[in-house]
């Protein structure tokens, strides 16, 4: 019943009726510049140009094959963590060192199915490192919490491999205040805790109608967008399947589009940094009739409740497009 009521004011506040919201797939709005996207990265020190190409791509399945290989979890694993490119050689050295065959020697080190690793697992970068045949890299942002950076590298050797996705975190950390960059996982080791591999297969959703002051909270499902790293599709669900479709793009834009009625939303989106292996986003769209909605993804109750007022404002952060402009 609860559900139900819930359903009913979700098709209210969007303005759809609730005999239309059906599981037929919603169409995105189609975004004119994909923006700066990369797909690979190069990491230094490599003559061969062949060797230079790391391959970044994050992937949507996996096969029998990537599912049967096992991984070496350490009780203590050390922290290989790099705050910018005058410390990245060190990192790289201590990477090298801490990430070999002997580290199975340690006490209360132990093999797990990969499998088992939520973050490997279910994230596409997690996906992509599996897949990976040769060298392997995954570098996520530190603190994740406030750091929302997820690369994945596959090179020819594992060296390769953490200098690339090192390389591309950084990139992205140049943008954002007190952000690190940490490998948590080469080749079959694992160099974070196993709850930091933590993934949460769904997360809470909650639309908020700026004119009606209308609340609604129901479930979403991330996916990639096939060849596009860093874009990523998230599903509105309700009882009845999905409701619409959210689309949110690396260089800050996002759009919106209903199932039932076809209206679209624009504006842009905030990533503020992961939440159980997602990354917990906010959205501020605008319809083409003026009607503004807040998008807020990923947040935990207590966490959304604790920050109500400022998780609720109207758009604090200004046009992407405007602040592009102003750095210049």
């Amino acid at each position: 019943m609860i559900r139900s009521r819930l359903a009913l004011c979700l098709a209210l506040v969007l303005g759809l009726p609730l005999t239309a919201c059906t599981g037929d797939a919603a169409q995105i709005v189609q975004l004119a510049d994909a923006g700066d996207i990369r797909e690979t990265v190069k990491p230094a020190g490599s003559r061969d140009p062949q060797e230079q190409i790391v391959n970044s791509t994050p992937r949507g399945t996996l096969d029998s094959r990537d599912l049967t290989q096992r991984v070496l979890i350490r009780p203590r694993p050390p922290k290989i963590i790099a705050k910018d490119f005058n410390s990245l050689p060190d990192a790289l050295t201590f990477a090298t060192r801490s990430a070999t065959g002997d580290a199975e020697r340690i006490r209360g080190a132990r093999w797990t199915e990969a499998a088992q690793i939520g973050l490997l697992f279910g994230s596409p970068e997690g996906k992509a490192y599996l897949a990976g045949k040769q060298g392997r890299a995954l570098v996520s942002g530190e603190p994740m919490e406030s750091c929302p950076i997820l690369d994945v590298a596959l090179a020819p050797t594992d060296d390769q491999a953490t200098n690339g996705a090192m390389r591309a975190c950084l990139n992205a950390t140049a943008t954002l205040p007190d952000c690190g960059c940490r490998l948590i996982a080469r080749g079959d080791h694992l160099l974070a805790k196993r709850e930091d591999f933590a993934y949460a297969i769904g997360v809470g959703t909650t639309v908020i109608d700026q004119a009606s002051g209308t609340t609604m909270t129901y479930a979403s499902e991330e996916r990639i967008v096939e060849g596009r790293p860093g874009a990523r599709h998230l599903w509105l669900l309700d009882v009845k399947g999905p409701v619409g479709l959210l689309q949110v793009e690396p260089d800050g834009r996002a759009a919106m589009t209903i199932n039932a009625t076809g209206k679209k939303y624009t504006g842009l989106h905030k990533a503020d940094g992961f939440r159980r292996g997602r990354i917990a986003r906010r959205a501020y769209l605008t319809g083409e009739d003026g009607r503004n909605l807040i998008v807020l993804v990923g947040y935990e109750n207590a966490e959304f409740m604790d920050n109500r007022e400022q998780l609720t404002a109207w758009n604090p952060y200004g046009s992407p497009v405007l602040k592009k402009a102003e750095a210049k």
